[in-house]
């Protein structure tokens, strides 16, 4: 007989287990991880019907490559069935977005109608035990409508994805082209013809340092020295100084100043406050990390996971962070109330702010995934310095980052006290100010991401009107006018949110598929596009414009966001207004596109003789040139690769010269150039000491000559 005592609770990633595990050790609970997805699109053709749009679901085969003891997707969902008949209730705990809506329902779907009647859904943000007994006392059924705005993202990427990649491998010979990440590529590429149509403009200022070292502003000339030059732009426009159009009119103020400056006004003090940022989403998480911990999105992605899922704390593992997947900003009643607690006790009435969190217009528009929090802490007594030495420095770095930014936001505002001093000098009018902190308020703890709020100090109390002060300096300052900055993964992230395009889900393949493509590369951690990436977006813009205009693209979120929050219907707009559209673009563009001539290097093939070519791998998406042969002849260079040092040593495993080489992180290591039959590496530890792997047998690859022979592998 069956035992029929046990809950079965089943979520996405095996890290949670012992985290969740701890909060139900005294409940009746058997924990399941699906390990991602269990079914997909079939591989096979599309992946769906192209007349219905009936999804064709799989279950994928084979394992993850460098994870060892992983069950193949069979085996766990074998398993979840034989659990799933055990279990008097079953939980579907995936995680809280679309795709665990998604996952939640193909677990549903592979159990009989008898385990099916056990099903309930659950979510919760934070892997807390409060979080998840309430979310067991709220069970619900699955919300059909995210699942089918998940079908209509998938299928609409594999509509798009493979049929513009199969053009674009044709046509234009690159790699592969998509729905969502297509679109980066083309801001990518529209800021490098903002940077190529850039005129340079130049203005000249003129600069004066006083004796208390306080710079002074331009603000207004007097009649007789305005006639004789010329300005681009006036204080009275701007509120910012008088700029002018050349040196000699700069110049000419410069020599009509004399060497004293008289204050003739001190305007009373105002107060201004500076107020701490709303909590972070995603998208400013990884702004953020990237511009203040200098690391990029897939680093933030995966710590953030780590942080959310559980780390180990004196033998436990303890969840430190909310869900880091959200356009929300909103907070939890209960974790306010904490975080006012927390603020009294540490800080003391004067810095509690009570703040409610709501989001923009496009939240309330419904236009993001809003059924969650903010990314915050869990609990704002578990303060970073108390995890210093416990937890990893990348942990404990953008732990530390969250706690500052959750906690600042319950703080009240810092105030600063702003004067401002007026002076002439030979009826030229000028101004300084003076600016400082009067209440530090959030910036108590906000220390460390000042956010470009400073404080200028003349001493403005020292001054009075009348008071002459001398010059220390002056000069007529030229100033020339920048391009715009290319795109780096934080401001392109910034411009795909403020844009609409991108969600949580997508922003890290967004930022990441230009470069894994070899449609541009990084220099100084900035886009810079290279020739097929222009060759790409320029073929794909002539023909699908609509594809690649932010508004068109805004527009399909806004449609997915329909079918999630409404009762769209998620088939209907595809196969009307978007399929067919599509399908006729597509046929012009296979007719009308001519595929381009190889671009020849210019030199015969030192192995046959035949022209040389530029090539781009279809694989990694790396240029090289290869031979005009191929596949027959399969010589390849690769220029852009850095050229191995052979060094004048001997590999001590098999006698020949070691080489200098760098892995997939960029990191430096000797190794044999025999590899790969010898692997002998030798590296050097933060220590200066030599470790050597001596490792010299063969990698063989996988062969199916057992099975002929109908033996088993020794």
């Amino acid at each position: 007989m069956l035992n029929m005592s046990k809950n079965l609770l089943i979520i996405e990633s095996p890290n949670k287990i012992e985290t969740i595990g701890k909060y139900l050790k005294n409940e009746d609970f058997k924990i399941m991880a699906t390990i991602g997805h269990i079914r997909d699109l079939s591989t096979r053709g599309m992946g769906f019907d192209e007349k219905t749009l009936e999804p064709k679901w799989i279950i994928p085969t084979g394992k993850k490559r460098g994870i060892r003891n992983e069950k193949s997707k069979q085996e766990i969902i074998n398993e979840i069935k034989t659990e799933a008949a055990k279990a008097t209730k079953i939980y579907l705990a995936t995680d809280p977005d679309r795709e665990g809506e998604a996952i939640a329902w193909h677990v549903y779907e592979i159990l009989n109608d008898k385990d099916k009647a056990k099903c309930f859904r659950i979510t919760f943000n934070e892997i807390t035990k409060p979080a998840i007994l309430k979310a067991l006392e709220n069970p619900r059924k699955i919300d059909i409508r995210w699942v089918q705005s998940q079908f209509a993202r998938r299928i609409l990427d594999r509509l798009v994805g493979y049929r513009l990649s199969k053009l674009v491998r044709e046509k234009m010979r690159g790699t592969s082209a998509g729905r969502v990440q297509t679109v980066a590529l083309k801001f990518i590429y529209d800021r490098e013809k903002d940077i190529e149509r850039f005129k340079e403009t130049k203005w000249w200022t003129v600069d004066v340092t006083l004796e208390n070292n306080a710079k002074l502003i331009l603000r207004d000339l007097p009649a007789v020295i305005r006639k004789k030059v010329n300005l681009t732009k006036t204080e009275e426009e701007e509120g910012s100084g008088i700029d002018f159009a050349d040196a000699t009119s700069a110049q000419l103020v410069v020599d009509a100043l004399e060497k004293t400056f008289k204050i003739y006004a001190i305007d009373d003090p105002t107060q201004k406050n500076s107020n701490p940022r709303e909590p972070y989403k995603t998208s400013t998480l990884q702004q953020d990390a990237i511009n203040k911990l200098g690391w990029n999105v897939g680093k933030v992605t995966i710590v953030a996971q780590h942080l959310y899922e559980g780390i180990k704390i004196k033998g436990e593992h303890v969840a430190l962070i909310s869900y880091p997947r959200t356009d929300s900003i909103r907070i939890a009643t209960t974790f306010s109330d904490m975080a006012k607690d927390f603020i009294l006790k540490k800080y003391g009435e004067k810095y509690y702010q009570m703040r409610h969190f709501t989001n923009n217009k496009k939240a309330e528009s419904e236009n993001v995934q809003d059924a969650h929090e903010a990314i915050r802490i869990i609990d704002p007594f578990t303060t970073p310095e108390s995890l210093k030495s416990i937890i990893t420095r990348e942990e404990y770095s953008l732990y530390k980052l969250i706690w500052t930014r959750t906690m600042a936001a319950f703080m009240t505002p810092a105030r600063y006290e702003t004067t401002i001093v007026r002076l002439q000098n030979n009826n030229c009018k000028f101004y300084t100010y003076n600016r400082r902190l009067i209440f530090d308020g959030y910036r108590k703890i906000y220390q460390h991401y000042q956010d470009n709020e400073t404080e200028y100090d003349i001493q403005v109390s020292k001054l009075k009107v009348g008071q002459t002060l001398k010059m220390l300096n002056v000069e007529a300052k030229e100033h020339t006018s920048m391009p715009p900055p290319r795109f780096n993964q934080a401001s392109l992230i910034k411009a795909l949110d403020e844009a609409g395009v991108g969600r949580p889900s997508t922003y890290r393949s967004m930022a990441n598929m230009a470069v894994e493509r070899g449609y541009a590369k990084l220099d100084s951690r900035a886009y810079v596009m290279l020739p097929i990436g222009n060759t790409v977006v320029e073929g794909l813009n002539q023909y699908f414009p609509e594809i690649l205009d932010k508004e068109f693209t805004k527009k399909m979120e806004e449609h997915l966001d329909d079918i999630a929050n409404h009762d769209a219907g998620w088939k209907e707009w595809i196969l009307r207004d978007f399929k067919p559209k599509f399908d006729k673009e597509l046929s012009t563009a296979q007719t009308e596109m001519i595929k381009p001539e190889p671009e020849q290097v210019g030199r015969p093939c030192p192995q046959c003789g035949k022209p040389l070519i530029y090539r781009t791998s279809k694989r990694t998406g790396v240029q090289f040139i290869g031979c005009s042969g191929f596949p027959q002849c399969k010589y390849a260079e690769f220029p852009n690769s850095p050229k191995r040092v052979v060094l004048d040593e001997k590999c001590p495993l098999c006698g020949k010269n070691l080489v200098e080489r760098t892995n997939r992180r960029g990191q430096p290591f000797v190794g044999c150039s025999g590899f790969p039959k010898c692997r002998y590496i030798r590296k050097v530890d933060k220590n200066g000491k030599i470790i050597e792997f001596k490792n010299d047998k063969p990698k063989f690859a996988k062969s199916n000559k057992f099975k002929k022979k109908g033996k088993k592998k020794s």
